[in-house]
């Protein structure tokens, strides 16, 4: 995989497509999720944004009346005290459903651009990073595995669809990495087992506040 990115260079044009650019190529990063989108972006991504601003907020509100706290009394020496406060960002419903939903949205949405780009086309590299709550893999009726998009026969099948315009796609969901070859996608559908039924994790997102009085 490190050799798709050798050569590759940070398009200087932030806001233009592609994210990266190969001397034979290039190489364009964008996100799905499980979540709804709408107009106004992934309900996933409001969530996080609405939390971690309330979050700044919150912390500044609970710093404010722990330092307006009276002192500990007779506390023994080499003691402290400790006060934890736990919030928890109100998450928005996840489903496989939004997932495929998300992952077509986006991957046409930079199909196109990749058809307005005059640049080199050789060898083209979709990373496509997920966002939020994470996919499972089932048989059964139960959970087997964290998701792989190369187990996904719907998914592979889509993406087979435009494997002369993009030769790789790479796909994040956390610290895990997949490295598809499109071209090569007919094959693994074979080996793929039919009683593959794909679903949805939990996400959640907590942040500690801890203050200590010495």
């Amino acid at each position: 995989m490190s050799s798709l990115w050798e050569s590759a260079v940070a398009n200087p044009d932030t806001n233009a497509f592609p994210d990266f650019v190969r001397p034979d190529g290039f190489i364009e990063h964008f996100q799905v999720t499980a979540a709804n989108e709408t107009k106004k972006g992934s309900k996933h991504n409001i969530a996080e944004n609405v939390f971690e601003r309330d979050s700044k907020i919150v912390f500044e509100q609970e710093s404010k009346e722990f330092l307006q706290l009276p002192p500990r009394q007779n506390a023994p020496a080499g003691t402290y005290g400790l006060q934890v406060t736990k919030h928890i960002m109100p998450t928005p419903d996840y489903s496989y459903e939004n997932f495929v939903r998300s992952f077509k949205r986006n991957f046409e949405k930079h199909i196109r651009h990749l058809q307005e780009y005059n640049g080199d086309k050789a060898i083209g590299v979709f990373l496509i990073e997920l966002a939020g709550a994470h996919i499972t893999i089932e048989q059964n009726g139960r959970y087997t595995e964290a998701y792989r998009l190369a187990h996904d026969c719907h998914l592979l099948s889509y993406i087979y669809g435009f494997s002369e315009q993009v030769q790789y796609v790479v796909f994040a969901d956390g610290d895990d990495y997949e490295l598809i070859e499109t071209k090569n996608i007919p094959t693994a559908l074979r080996h793929i087992p039919q009683s593959i039924r794909c679903g949805v994790g939990r996400y959640v997102n907590i942040k500690l506040n801890l203050f200590i009085d010495l």
